[in-house]
């Protein structure tokens, strides 16, 4: 082992004379480490001397003292650091991995991969810091530290390099990786991309290697990549990107699980996609052939990895559910199944609901009454629906309160939903409470049933996309945004006869969707919120977009963890928070401000105030915080008319906005998160009996739907330009001649047809009048005897 010192300056004198003293102690203690260990062998002789030297406090004082520090690198000589030198422990070298990242390659053994790959793969002495000693003070090994230093720059430059490629270039000489799995992925990647045939070769599990497979043309194509102490990583030392052999149209890479991982993403979305499929996309997207055995192979292989692993995130739902009570305490959690046959089977899962403590009374103390419900589908094998309800806080941002996982979106299940919100959040009959949704109609019988005093708001969004389905014209679309975003009757209805005067069939149509819900003159007042479009919902679903497609306690436990950290964030924002009012709500009443300059004030007696703009006079009431526009009750912060009786009469903003709006508010709604959950090893163990995953829910049965749009009003059902649609058509009863039923449910009587006209031209008697109900045969023999008569 060779040692460097590096003094520090000092004048010559003093140097001198500490290096003497110093080698004099060195000596000493090296001397002593020797006569004590004289009996052990050679490798644990050095690597007692070493310890002692380092536990020797006088001669570490010295060091530092000095300046002087000692550093051995990995193998056995002076390091170019700097630094104390550290002995890797046995835990930090890789452990083998076998089915990381779903790769299970073919694989030669081979003890000695020099053979294949040259003098790198030979193998590396291990790293240790023993060292005789003898040669401590040998100037002449003491590299020069600032050449050193320069060729540890030079080193991380060229690592820099290395690892900053253009990501289209897999492999790469000095390219580290995680791990050996993540190098056969890259392989793998590699052999796909260029559809040359690989072979792979393994020594261990920190020693791995690949050659071109084609052995007659002795293609020089070849890569090694091994574990480096020093990175901690697996890192590519040969690689030789030359190939002389022609592309045999196959890889022996490509076996049934690395198909499995080409293949999972489209076979979850789409688990009718079939092996024959499968097999033609590979041809087609890399020009390699398999056949439709292996595909079917990987798709079983798939099946039984999501089996199972739905089977066990079911089997330790009990588990989950006391983890949550007891970190989480008071929080609701309901997990139904459907009992199995007899008393001992296993119960199948059927829904699960969860209520967080934290979520459900700072929704109580802090937020707005107002609650958005909304359902989104599963992405997962097993199919079901994710139930939320979301509050909105004093910022206009989302707040979950509650969530759950049902098998299908139907009455019963919103209403159980809807029954446990309701007592977690004391809703009673719903008086005070303002609900948003679309027209979903189990959710819409559900809030009828167990809320039914609630006010009931629709989906504007949801309203104009099924109004104007059948017309595209953008005037329909602005009018219709006028009459929602009305807030007095009087602006209602001129907006509305504006579009009589436009379009009356769209006029007529647009009533029969029930304005009441989705128009903002009709809102009750109470709620401090003017939406009408369920946009607290649809943003929860976009940031759950991920976590729908993993199985469901992971889901859970994602949805979960967002809650948390969003929370943990905002409680910081809050804390930091330096206005009386919270960041939106303190831009919108800038904004009233800057729109009230066109407003002109009459006074009045007592605290009341006329407000003139463009021609049109609100009544405002100071006293008890009112407009004659509606906006101030309806949102809570004063409209353009109360701003400028505000501004003119000097008064404070802070006594007229709404306290769902302060900063106090917003930090009581994050003061109180969602606490952290341990992982799964980590979960009491309840020994209940699992649970089954609720069954595979098929489709239709029959002919698979061709997934055509709904047609339009004058749309032909076919894609033939040549024929009327036959949509709307008025239909004729063929048994009472009456028309809007057909004769399968006609309720009338049997009504006789009149005779049925005889076909030709009418032929005349022989009175000179056309004859009336005579046949064809008739016809013809009298015509006969006409032409024989003289």
């Amino acid at each position: 082992m060779r040692i460097k010192l590096k003094p520090r300056q000092k004048n010559n004198s003093e140097a001198e004379t500490s290096r003497v003293e110093d080698t004099r102690e060195e000596e000493a203690m090296v001397e002593e480490a020797r006569v004590e260990e004289t009996s052990v062998e050679g490798d644990i002789i050095r690597e007692t001397m070493v310890e002692d030297v380092r536990n020797k406090d006088t001669g570490m004082e010295y060091n530092r003292e000095e300046g002087t520090t000692i550093e051995v690198d990995a193998a056995g000589d002076v390091s170019e650091d700097d630094c104390e030198a550290i002995v890797d422990d046995a835990t930090d070298e890789l452990d083998e991995d076998v089915g990381v990242n779903g790769i299970s390659v073919e694989e030669e053994d081979c003890p000695n991969l020099e053979v294949l790959f040259g003098d790198m793969a030979r193998e590396q002495e291990e790293a240790s810091d023993a060292d005789s000693g003898d040669d401590i003070w040998d100037d002449s090994n003491i590299p020069d530290p600032l050449s050193s230093d320069d060729d540890e720059e030079a080193a991380e430059r060229k690592e820099m390099r290395a690892n900053t490629i253009d990501s289209e270039e897999l492999l790469f000489l000095g390219k580290t990786f995680g791990c050996a799995a993540d190098f056969k992925v890259a392989l793998l990647r590699y052999s796909l991309r260029t559809r040359y045939d690989i072979k792979l070769y393994k020594s261990s599990a920190q020693k791995l290697g690949a050659k071109c497979s084609d052995m007659e043309s002795e293609c020089p194509w070849r890569v090694y990549c091994s574990y480096e102490r020093r990175k901690h990583k697996m890192q590519i030392k040969v690689y030789v990107n030359e190939h002389i052999c022609l592309r045999s149209g196959y890889s022996k890479m490509l076996k049934r699980s690395s198909i499995a991982m080409l293949f999972e993403e489209r076979l979850r979305l789409n688990p009718k996609f079939s092996k024959k499929e499968m097999a033609e996309e590979i041809k087609r997207e890399y020009n390699l052939i398999v056949t439709e055995e292996q595909c079917a192979k990987a798709k079983s292989k798939l099946y039984r990895e999501r089996k199972a692993s739905h089977e066990v995130h079911f089997s330790r739902i009990w588990d989950y559910e006391a983890e949550l009570r007891r970190s989480n305490p008071y929080s609701t959690v309901v997990i139904e199944t459907i009992p199995g046959v007899t008393p001992t089977s296993k119960q199948r899962f059927d829904r699960f609901y969860v209520c967080f403590t934290s979520q459900r009374e700072t929704w109580i103390q802090s937020c707005r009454p107002i609650i958005g419900l909304d359902g989104a589908f599963l992405k997962w094998d097993i199919k079901g629906h994710l139930l939320a309800a979301i509050g909105r806080d004093g910022d206009n941002r989302i707040v979950p309160i509650a969530w759950a996982v049902v098998e299908v979106e139907n009455n019963i299940n919103w209403e159980w939903f809807v029954k446990l919100l309701k007592s977690d959040l004391g809703l009673n009959n719903g008086a005070t409470t303002t609900i948003i949704s679309d027209k979903q109609k189990g959710l819409l019988n559900a809030v009828k049933e167990e809320l039914p005093e609630a006010e009931h708001r629709m989906c504007s969004r949801h309203i104009l996309a099924n109004w104007k389905r059948d017309s595209k014209d953008p005037r329909l679309e602005r009018i219709f945004w006028k009459i929602a975003r009305a807030y007095t009757e009087g602006d209602y209805k001129d907006q509305l006869k504006a579009l009589k005067a436009y379009n009356p069939g769209a006029h007529d149509t647009l009533l029969r969707t029930n304005p009441s819900a989705w128009s903002r003159a009709f809102f009750k007042i109470g709620s401090c919120c003017s939406d009408n479009l369920n946009n607290l919902s649809e943003s929860f679903n976009k940031t759950i977009r991920e976590a729908r497609k993993k199985p469901l306690l992971e889901m859970l436990e994602d949805i979960r963890r967002q809650c948390m950290v969003r929370n943990a964030k905002r409680a910081l924002v809050a804390s930091r928070l330096k206005t009386k009012f919270t960041k939106r709500a303190h831009a919108e009443i800038e904004q009233t401000k800057e729109k009230s300059k066109v407003c002109k004030r009459y006074m009045a007696c007592g605290n009341l105030h006329e407000v003139d703009d463009h021609d049109v006079a609100y009544t405002v009431d100071m006293d008890s915080h009112t407009c004659g526009c509606i906006k101030w009750q309806l949102t809570g912060i004063p409209c353009i008319h109360a701003s400028c009786v505000i501004m003119e009469k000097r008064l404070r903003f802070d006594d007229f906005v709404s306290k769902f709006y302060t900063a106090n508010m917003w930090r009581i709604t994050y003061s109180r998160g969602i606490r952290p959950v341990q992982g799964m090893k980590l979960w009491p163990r309840l020994n209940r009996l699992p649970v089954l995953p609720p069954p595979y829910r098929l489709g239709n049965r029959g002919r698979p739907s061709n997934y055509a749009r709904k047609k339009g009003q004058n749309e032909s059902s076919s894609s033939q330009q040549t024929k009327l649609s036959r949509d709307r058509r008025v239909m004729t009863c063929s048994n009472c001649l009456q028309e809007g039923h057909t004769k399968t449910k006609c309720p009338n009587e049997t009504v006789e047809r009149p005779p049925k006209r005889p076909r030709g031209r009418p032929r005349l008697n022989f009175e000179g009048e056309p004859s009336q109900g005579v046949s064809q045969g008739q016809s013809e023999g009298m015509s006969q005897g006409q032409s024989q008569l003289p």
